[in-house]
């Protein structure tokens, strides 16, 4: 597993490329290599070990207040300084792998524009905006990585697809 010492997105990242490049092949491997397709899936777990282990960093770095609200998801009672906006938006920004399991390039960068899109709503309070337009950094982040052209493994037969993959298909089609 690449290392995550650090908050930083790299070793995350690192995960991503080397999944992306797996999937890219898969297609034209022998049929021995895709039969041990699963053992390689093991990138993914990785990747959503690295993504808790620097969310928990990431977290340590909120205020008592804050934390509180990030944990229960609810409005900040106070201004927050840009310093505490920053710590916010980069926790809700650390990338998740396992949209690459069934979110292409463009429908990643697609659902970055909508969740950033959302943030725009007046409506939300503060701690929801950065919320929003952490995920969009963390989708664009993947996407930077692995291309807008990645494409993901075929969807098991018969499975539903996620909300993200339901939206991002949908906004494809305005």
């Amino acid at each position: 597993m690449p290392d995550a010492t650090s908050d930083s997105d790299e070793a995350i990242l690192e995960c991503a490329r080397q999944y992306a490049c797996l999937v890219a092949a898969f297609p034209y491997a022998h049929r021995d290599f895709k039969q041990s397709f699963c053992m390689q899936m093991l990138l993914l777990e990785q990747g959503d070990q690295l993504t808790r282990l620097v969310k928990r960093k990431r977290r340590r770095r909120l205020a008592g207040d804050i934390l509180g609200s990030v944990k229960a998801r609810r409005k900040i009672k106070r201004k927050i300084s840009k310093s505490e906006a920053e710590a916010i938006r980069r926790y809700y920004a650390t990338p998740s792998i396992s949209r690459l399991a069934t979110l292409s390039g463009d429908e990643l960068s697609g659902s970055a524009d909508l969740t950033e899109g959302w943030a725009q709503d007046k409506q939300l309070d503060h701690r929801s905006m950065i919320e929003l337009l952490g995920w969009s950094d963390g989708m664009r982040s993947l996407v930077d990585m692995v291309g807008l052209n990645y494409m993901p493994p075929p969807s098991p037969v018969g499975s539903k697809p996620p909300l993200f993959k339901f939206l991002a298909t949908k906004m494809r089609r305005r």
